[in-house]
């Protein structure tokens, strides 16, 4: 009686033992940057993969992409926005911002309608030398290319911005 109670509750072992693994793995491919038999879907979701991720190959790449996508808040796109964003890639970078012939944006005073006899020149604020300029070093690189982030940059980045790209790596 010992001996067929024991066999019977192996079997049950078993199968509650590959249960429990399929729920570790179901756990996994609920977050993109882990999954691995869902990522097609996740890609899907997210519209991946689009222009910036056409050379994105591998498993890995492609995990860390869906991830990045999945998790980035785009609440705020100012300079930390694209710091996180390049860490949610598993890059470092720093942003360096530079300002245009005019210096600093301030309200009623940069106005487009002032004259040159008022001390600033309305028209020269929408000139190309007025433009914010970035200056992106990259400082230590994760598993997705340098070329994808800088895609992704001009997707992302304010319309009156210049990207400036530096691998310091």
């Amino acid at each position: 009686m010992n001996k067929i109670l024991s066999k019977l509750l192996m079997a049950f072992a078993e199968e509650l033992s590959n249960y429990q693994s399929r729920i570790v793995t179901l756990m996994n491919e609920a977050i993109p940057g882990l999954s691995t038999e869902l990522i097609e879907d996740w890609e899907r979701d997210l519209g991946l993969p689009d222009e910036c991720s056409v050379s994105i190959q591998t498993l890995t790449e492609r995990q860390t992409s869906a991830h990045a996508k999945h998790i980035t808040n785009y609440d705020g796109q100012n300079k930390q926005f694209y710091i996180d964003y390049a860490s949610a890639l598993g890059m470092t970078i720093t942003i360096t911002e530079t300002f245009g012939a005019l210096g600093i944006f301030r309200v009623n005073v940069n106005r487009v309608d002032r004259t040159p006899s008022e001390g600033v020149d309305g028209a020269r604020l929408w000139s190309k030398s007025a433009r914010h300029k970035w200056s992106v070093n990259l400082l230590a690189v994760g598993s997705t290319s340098f070329e994808y982030l800088k895609c992704r940059f001009e997707q992302l980045k304010p319309a009156h911005t210049i990207v400036l790209y530096n691998d310091l790596t």
